[in-house]
C-alpha cells in the first residue's frame, strides 16, 4: 500500500511539474515535496543497520546535491518538448534530443559514482539497495514525467 501511495504522489507530482505551465517557485516546492517523498520511501525501504544510517544519509545527501542540477534540467528539457508541440524543426529537435541524452548519461555516471562510493563505505548490500530503489523512483518519475507528452513531429523546414 505504501508503495502504491508512493507511486501515485510521485505521478501527481511530475506531471504537474511538465503539463502546467508551473511557475519556478512552483516548481519548487512540487521538488521539496518530491524530494520529501523520496526520502520517506529510502528510509522505508533500506535494511540498514543502526551504524549504517549515518553513512547512508551523508552519502545520500551529498549525491542528492549533485542531482538536483540534473533533475532540473530534465524537468526543463521535456517541458520544452510540451511548450514547443509541433513548432521544433528537425534541427531543433536534434539538438533538444541530444541535450536529453546528455542528462540521462549524466545521471547513470552520478548512479555509477555513488553506488561505489557507497559500497566501499558500506558494503555491496548497502550499496545495491541503494542503486535498485533509487532505479525504481527515477523509473516511476520518468514514466510519469513523459505521460501525456506530445508525440515529437518536427515541423518542415
Amino acid at each position: 500500500m505504501k508503495k502504491l501511495l508512493f507511486i501515485l504522489s510521485l505521478a501527481l507530482l511530475t506531471n504537474l511539474t511538465v503539463k502546467s505551465q508551473a511557475t519556478t517557485q512552483e516548481i519548487g516546492l512540487i521538488g521539496s515535496i518530491l524530494k520529501s517523498e523520496v526520502k520517506v520511501f529510502f528510509a522505508q525501504n533500506m535494511d540498514l543497520a543502526t551504524n549504517e544510517a549515518e553513512t547512508f544519509w551523508e552519502i545520500y545527501e551529498a549525491y542528492e546535491a549533485e542531482l538536483k542540477p540534473m533533475s532540473q534540467q530534465r524537468i526543463k528539457f521535456l517541458q520544452s518538448i510540451a511548450e514547443n508541440e509541433g513548432k521544433m524543426t528537425e534541427e531543433e529537435l536534434d539538438k533538444t534530443i541530444q541535450q536529453g541524452i546528455k542528462i540521462t548519461k549524466k545521471r547513470t555516471s552520478l548512479r555509477a559514482k555513488y553506488y561505489k562510493q557507497m559500497k566501499k563505505k558500506l558494503g555491496i548490500k548497502v550499496a545495491s539497495q541503494f542503486y535498485q530503489i533509487d532505479g525504481y523512483i527515477n523509473a516511476h518519475i520518468s514514466a510519469s514525467l513523459h505521460e501525456g507528452l506530445p508525440l515529437i513531429i518536427p515541423t518542415e523546414d
